[in-house]
C-alpha cells in the first residue's frame, strides 16, 4: 500500500501546526526543502502538497503556487511524486470550497488553479472541493493529466486540525460533501467522478470509511464496465492526532490495508 506524506505550503513564514506534532508544520518554500530532503532520506517519495496563502480574495492569484510548486519539482524531479491540492477553501473569505453562489465562477477559478499546477509540474492534481464539475473540466482541458479525486468526502468533525493550518473557521456548512450516513450516497459519488474521469479514488476520513473500500472498488468497476480504480484513504488530522504512538500508527496502516485500501494519506507516512 503506498503511502503519501502531506505537507502545507505557505506563502507566507513557517508556522507550527496546532496538535499536529513537531514534524507538522505550514513551510514557507525556503524552509520546506530542508522538510522534503529529510523525507526522501527516509524513503518518502509521493506528497501530497496544500498551498496556504497570505490573503483570502475572491479573485485569487495562483501565480505563487505555480512558482512554488516549479521550484520543488525542479529540485526533487527524479526523487518525488507531487500531488497538489486543487481547492478554493484557503483562499475565499468565506471559507468555502467554492465560490458562494456563483457556479460559473467556482468552476473557472478552481480550472486556472488545476492548468496553473500543471504547467508548474505537478504530477497529479487532486481536487477537493466536492463539486459537481471539477474533474471532467480538469479532464476536458488535460486529457493526459492523473486526477486524484476526493471521490468519497464526508462532512466530518474530524478535520480539525487541517482548517486550523489554512485559516479556515469551524462550523461552515458544506452541503456539498457528504452526510456520513450516506452509504449509497457515499458509493454513487465515487462512480460519478470515475466516470468523469478520476484515476484515483479516495474515501475521507478513513478509519470511518473503511466498511466502503471494497464496495466502491465492485461498484465503479461493474458500472464503468470492468476498469479498476485506485481507492485510496486519506487519514485526516483528527484521526492522526488522536494516536498516541508509532504503534497505533502501524496499527491504522495495517486494517487500512486489510480492508483494501491501495494508498494511504496520513500525517504520519514519513514514521513509517
Amino acid at each position: 500500500m503506498k503511502l503519501i506524506q502531506p505537507i502545507f505550503l505557505t506563502q507566507g513564514n513557517t508556522y507550527p501546526l496546532d496538535g499536529m506534532g513537531e514534524e507538522n508544520k505550514a513551510y514557507a518554500l525556503i524552509d520546506v526543502h530542508e522538510r522534503i530532503i529529510r523525507d526522501i532520506a527516509d524513503g518518502v517519495t509521493d506528497f501530497l502538497i496544500f498551498p496556504v496563502p497570505l490573503a483570502k480574495e475572491v479573485d485569487p492569484n495562483w501565480g505563487w503556487q505555480g512558482d512554488a510548486i516549479n521550484e520543488i519539482k525542479n529540485r526533487y524531479a527524479y526523487d518525488s511524486n507531487l500531488i497538489v491540492d486543487v481547492c478554493l477553501c484557503s483562499t475565499m473569505p468565506d471559507g468555502h470550497c467554492k465560490v458562494t453562489g456563483d457556479e460559473e465562477a467556482t468552476r473557472e477559478l478552481l480550472l486556472q488553479q488545476a492548468l496553473i499546477l500543471d504547467k508548474a509540474g505537478a504530477d497529479v492534481l487532486a481536487p477537493s472541493d466536492c463539486q459537481e464539475h471539477t474533474v471532467k473540466d480538469i479532464r476536458k482541458a488535460l486529457l493526459g493529466k492523473k486526477i486524484m479525486s476526493y471521490s468519497t468526502k464526508f462532512r466530518s468533525t474530524f478535520y480539525s486540525g487541517y482548517r486550523k493550518a489554512v485559516n479556515v473557521e469551524k462550523g461552515i456548512h458544506r452541503d456539498y460533501q457528504l452526510e456520513v450516513s450516506d452509504r449509497q450516497g457515499a458509493i454513487e459519488r465515487s462512480i460519478k467522478y470515475a466516470k468523469d474521469g478520476a484515476d484515483y479514488l479516495m474515501v475521507k476520513p478513513g478509519m470511518t470509511s473503511i466498511d466502503l473500500i471494497h464496495d466502491i472498488k465492485k461498484s465503479v468497476r461493474d458500472a464503468t464496465h470492468g476498469i479498476e480504480l485506485p481507492v485510496g484513504v486519506f487519514q485526516t488530522s483528527g484521526e492522526w492526532s488522536a494516536l498516541e504512538s508509532t504503534e497505533q500508527l502501524k496499527e491504522t496502516y495495517n486494517i487500512f490495508k486489510r480492508a483494501g485500501a491501495d494508498y494511504m494519506i496520513s500525517y504520519g507516512a514519513r514514521l513509517l
